[in-house]
């Protein structure tokens, strides 16, 4: 396999394992986040759950691009065109976030949570977590209930900038594609393929 194949491959990994641990951590907070008493003791939780929630945005963005810079991989591939799909609204949302100036600039009210609003579903009600923004009116989109399947269309989603992203999906999806990858090529040496961070290179220097 080329190099530089390689060389973006482990890369993409060490992006799907940072995800792992944001999803983690963003899972462990919407947990805690249910029982209002815990946040009301430690108010970390809700800054937790915003930098997981975040960070899943810029590492959904970082895997996708590198992703898409693996020559061997067709654009036209199902598995590509899937996660591609799935990655749309992260875009929408991280363009917005890193460009909010020009819309808080307007005239308009702002009627939206600026850092966003995180949903979540557990034991099957639906939570909306916001930053206590003094905002007179505010839209709070939910996360959608399909009457006609009787479920919810996902368990996490951030609303942020006019735009959702169900952030289950998206990182099922990221995971499906990874599964994917690592069937359909050869991937040498076989250390690299290992699912695992690998001996990190720390240096230092110092002057005396």
């Amino acid at each position: 396999m080329h190099e530089k194949f390689i060389v973006l491959y482990d890369t993409a990994k060490k992006c799907l394992l940072i995800l792992d641990h944001l999803y983690a951590e963003f899972e462990e907070g919407t947990l805690q986040a249910t029982n209002a008493e815990l946040v009301d003791e430690n108010p970390a939780i809700v800054t937790k759950i915003y930098i997981s929630a975040l960070g899943l945005i810029d590492y959904f963005h970082r895997f996708h691009q590198i992703i898409s810079a693996l020559t061997p991989i067709r654009k036209d591939r199902p598995e590509l065109k899937a996660l591609t799909r799935a990655i749309k609204p992260v875009t929408q949302c991280r363009n917005y976030l890193q460009h909010m100036r020009g819309d808080l600039l307007k005239s308009d009210a702002i009627s939206y949570p600026i850092l966003g609003a995180i949903s979540w579903i557990h034991e099957d009600r639906n939570y909306v977590l916001l930053s206590n923004q003094p905002t007179q009116n505010f839209s709070l989109p939910g996360i959608v209930y399909d009457t006609f399947e009787g479920k919810y269309l996902c368990k996490y989603q951030l609303a942020v900038g006019g735009h959702e992203i169900r952030i289950d999906a998206v990182y099922n999806e990221a995971k499906s594609f990874w599964e994917w990858l690592n069937k359909s090529f050869k991937i040498e040496p076989p250390n690299v393929k290992e699912y695992s961070w690998g001996k990190p290179m720390i240096m230092y220097s110092e002057f005396k």
